[in-house]
């Protein structure tokens, strides 16, 4: 298996692992009552292919956070169930790896295109998504509905870019 950055290997290497990892935290962030979602790659693929993307090596999830109290729970129940968190990100972000899998957890507050959610089924289960996920995901990646082989195109998660859409789907 080719060996990712962070010490990590492609999701759709070992799928089993990944699913019971990506369940596992959603399973701890509802019993806290805080709302799990798929971002970035994650949700493209899930919505896409209904699948983790090739090449994608981290499971990207938000959950929305009422503040640092929140996010201190969620941190310490991760840790005790063996979730090794690395160092806070600049986007609102902390990495964690548990069985050489990769989670990225976004602490997002409910705005915009995290104020309400769709859903995606992936083996049977729903996951929610951002709504509405089609302008989400135009917002993020460039050309992500074709069917054209190439990947889409990362076009940017920062903040300015998807409160920018956000505005522009509320005055239209």
């Amino acid at each position: 298996m080719k060996k990712k950055r962070f010490g990590t290997i492609d999701l759709f290497l070992q799928v089993d692992n990944t699913d019971k990892i990506l369940d596992e935290v959603f399973q701890i962030a509802g019993e806290l009552k805080m709302k799990p979602f798929l971002l970035w790659g994650l949700c493209l693929g899930f919505v896409k292919n209904g699948a983790y993307l090739k090449g994608d090596n981290d499971l990207d999830i938000g959950v929305i956070c009422n503040g640092k109290k929140e996010r201190q729970t969620l941190t310490a129940v991760l840790a005790k169930k063996g979730f090794i968190p690395g160092t806070p990100c600049r986007h609102h972000n902390i990495h964690y790896r548990k069985n050489k899998v990769l989670v990225d957890i976004y602490f997002l507050e409910s705005a915009g295109f995290y104020s309400s959610f769709d859903s995606v089924r992936y083996k049977g289960k729903a996951y929610s998504v951002p709504h509405p996920i089609k302008d989400f995901l135009s917002a993020c990646y460039s050309n992500w509905e074709s069917n054209v082989k190439e990947e889409a195109r990362y076009v940017g998660s920062n903040d300015e870019n998807i409160s920018r859409k956000a505005r522009e789907l509320k005055e239209a």
